[in-house]
């Protein structure tokens, strides 16, 4: 397929499938963009005792839970689905974020015992 199929069949698409399409596409262009181009990531990557996460990736998981428990402290979605629209939303502008990753924030913020979601409801401890 080349790209002047792929932008003719676009243009049949509505203004939210696009928007929908463009996040799908950046997210896949930076993975694929640091899965080419390892020797751009930092050279100081330390691992942490034995885990196999860095020094870097551990304080942005750090900022990332920390930024959206306080997003989420203004917000207080009720249901876990306003929930997941609410944590994709804090990421849009940076290029979108897997449902994997969702899961791994929210099962971070139970086990951080910041919420608690019981039968699609979401408590606040």
């Amino acid at each position: 397929m080349t790209y002047d199929v792929i932008a003719l069949a676009c243009e049949k698409l509505s203004y939210r499938d696009k928007l929908r399409l463009a996040q799908l596409l950046i997210q896949v262009a930076r993975k694929e963009e640091e899965n080419s181009n390892p020797q751009n990531r930092s050279e100081s990557e330390v691992t942490i005792k034995s885990s196999k996460i860095t020094k870097a990736q551990a304080t942005d998981e750090i900022d990332t839970i920390g930024y959206v428990v306080e997003r989420l402290l203004k917000l207080r979605p009720s249901k876990k689905k306003t929930l997941l629209n609410s944590i994709r939303s804090m990421f849009q502008f940076q290029g979108g974020i897997s449902e994997a990753d969702t899961d791994t924030i929210i099962d971070e913020l139970e086990k951080r015992k910041h919420i608690k979601i019981e039968q699609n409801s979401v408590c606040y401890l």
